[in-house]
């Protein structure tokens, strides 16, 4: 099957699963603190697993580094392009910041994973490319970056927050597993290895619920009650989230000549929605943590939309 297909059916099932545990919300299935509760379970013990058994057993090529550079580098130009545009359009310090946090960093891990699992099934070369471009081009960036902004556009100055961020993210589970899994690579494990096998395959059933897991935070993390008068920041920062950078990312993919398969999966992560950290660095630096929020969730919504249209044009 053509993978802008695949690409469609994925976004409609996801959109699927999202829209009944909204549902399921609305009727008390769920209550107010399961979405942290799935949040936690999710980059602590699911991402983190996956992560690992990706990258343990396949060896780790230059190629894929450009790749983290080329996500990276979009990312940066991203960040560049919201900033101009806030200033052009008279935006106010906190409102450019929020604009540059959800215009720049998508929710690679949230998101891209379960797409690159369902746009590319029983292809562990390119969850491998997702996970190496999402930790290092994405995750890095978003807890250093982010920070910086929230809290130069933003009224509070509490610097020391920035060094906290970096060295939580250095002692998640999600980095951690980045780093065993790069070390573990070279030793050419096999996934029958006599007593790993077992943690192997405990990892692969992590692993299968990956999806559903992500399908079901976000249905809880959605808020219906559309912030009104930010309909022109809502545009400004689709496109440059889920257009610009995502057409920066082909052009960098081309430039480093990678493969097609890795052409797709970074232009795919690249297509990712706004990631849902953006608005808590915005909030803790009052950095306009409403708006952040507002876009963040309406971005979301649009990328059922952009996602297909844009990953069938340059994917």
């Amino acid at each position: 099957m053509p993978v802008k297909i695949q690409v469609v059916e994925t976004v409609i099932a996801f959109s699927l699963l999202v829209l009944l545990v909204v549902f399921l919300k609305r009727r008390g299935f769920f209550s107010e603190d399961d979405g942290l509760r799935y949040s936690r379970l999710l980059t602590q013990i699911i991402l983190p697993a996956v992560i690992f058994l990706q990258l343990a057993f396949h060896a780790i090529s230059g190629r894929q580094f450009l790749a983290v550079l080329a996500m990276f580098t979009a990312g940066c130009v991203s960040l560049l392009l919201a900033w101009i545009i806030g200033k052009i359009i008279g935006l106010n310090p906190p409102k450019i910041g929020a604009l540059m946090i959800t215009s720049a960093f998508g929710s690679s891990a949230l998101l891209g994973y379960s797409m690159v699992e369902f746009v590319f099934p029983n292809n562990p070369q390119a969850m491998e490319d997702a996970v190496l471009i999402s930790e290092l081009g994405v995750g890095l960036p978003i807890f250093t970056i982010c920070p910086v902004i929230a809290m130069h556009f933003g009224s509070m100055k509490d610097k020391p927050f920035l060094w906290e961020s970096l060295v939580n993210y250095l002692k998640s589970p999600i980095f951690i597993a980045v780093v065993l899994g790069l070390l573990v690579s070279p030793l050419h494990l096999a996934k029958d290895y006599p007593l790993l096998a077992p943690f192997f395959e405990a990892f692969r059933m992590a692993e299968g619920s990956l999806s559903f897991i992500a399908c079901l935070i976000l249905g809880l993390q959605l808020n219906l009650k559309i912030v009104k008068n930010i309909f022109t920041l809502v545009i400004i920062s689709a496109l440059i989230q889920m257009v610009v950078q995502p057409y920066v990312a082909g052009l960098l993919a081309n430039y480093f000549h990678l493969s097609m398969e890795q052409h797709q999966v970074l232009v795919l992560i690249s297509l990712m929605p706004s990631a849902v950290l953006g608005p808590v660095f915005a909030t803790r630096y009052n950095c306009d943590g409403e708006t952040s929020a507002a876009l963040v969730f309406i971005n979301i919504i649009l990328s059922i939309i952009l996602i297909p249209i844009m990953f069938g044009i340059l994917g």
